[in-house]
C-alpha cells in the first residue's frame, strides 16, 4: 500500500521518534541487565555481612581489616543503585521524545546520558578497587601457607565464601560495564548526524 503524500510523517520527527526507540530499547536493556548483577550481588554481600563465618573483626593471619574491600564493594552498589535509576530514566526520555509538549533538549539527553556513563565509571573505579583488594589479600592468605600445612592447618585455606566476595564484585563490574556501553550507544545514537 503506498503512502499519500499528506499521510506521511514528517521527516523531522523521524530522527527523533528512531532516536527516542533507541533510548527506550537500551534503557530497558541497561536496565533489568543491572537489576539481575546488581540484586545478585547484593544478595551475597548480605550473606557474607551476616554469615556465622564471616567476623568483621577478626583480620585474616594478621593482616589488614578484610572492612575495606567489603566497604568499597558497598559503595560500589551505591553507584550501581543510582546507575539503575538513570538507566530507569532512558526509556522516559524516548517516550517524551515522541510528544512535541514534553520533547527535551539535546543538551538535556546529552547531559542525563553523561551522569549515567560517569556514575558507572565512578563505580567500576570503586568496585574494581575492591576486587583487587580482596585478590590480594587471597594471594596473601594462600602465599602464607607453609608448604604441607594445608592438610594440618585447614583455617588458612581459602574459604567458599571469600569466592562468592569476588563473584559479587565481579558481577557489579558487570553490571557498570553495561551502563557504561549503554551510556556511550545512546551519546553515539543522540551525536550521530541526521
Amino acid at each position: 500500500m503506498e503512502r499519500l503524500p499528506g499521510n506521511a510523517p514528517p521527516r523531522t520527527t523521524q530522527p527523533l521518534h528512531r532516536l527516542g526507540r533507541e533510548l527506550q530499547r537500551f534503557g530497558w536493556i541497561g536496565f533489568w541487565t543491572q537489576v539481575v548483577l546488581g540484586f545478585v550481588s547484593l544478595l551475597i554481600i548480605i550473606i557474607v555481612v551476616f554469615s556465622r563465618q564471616f567476623n568483621i573483626n577478626r583480620p585474616p593471619n594478621g593482616m589488614n581489616s578484610p572492612t575495606l574491600g567489603l566497604v568499597l564493594a558497598i559503595i560500589g552498589l551505591v553507584f550501581l543503585g543510582v546507575s539503575i535509576y538513570c538507566c530507569y530514566r532512558y526509556p522516559q526520555l524516548g517516550r517524551r521524545l515522541d510528544q512535541p509538549q514534553k520533547r527535551p533538549t539535546k543538551e538535556h539527553v546529552i547531559r542525563s546520558l553523561n551522569i549515567g556513563l560517569w556514575v558507572n565509571i565512578a563505580g567500576m573505579i570503586f568496585t574494581v578497587a575492591a576486587a583487587e583488594w580482596n585478590v590480594g589479600m587471597l594471594l596473601l592468605k594462600v602465599l602464607s601457607i607453609p608448604q604441607g600445612a594445608a592438610v594440618y592447618a585447614t583455617n588458612v585455606l581459602i574459604e567458599p565464601l571469600e569466592i562468592f566476595v569476588i563473584q559479587a564484585k565481579v558481577n557489579t563490574i558487570a553490571a557498570q560495564l553495561t551502563g557504561i556501553i549503554v551510556a556511550l550507544w545512546l551519546l553515539r545514537c543522540v551525536r550521530r548526524p541526521t
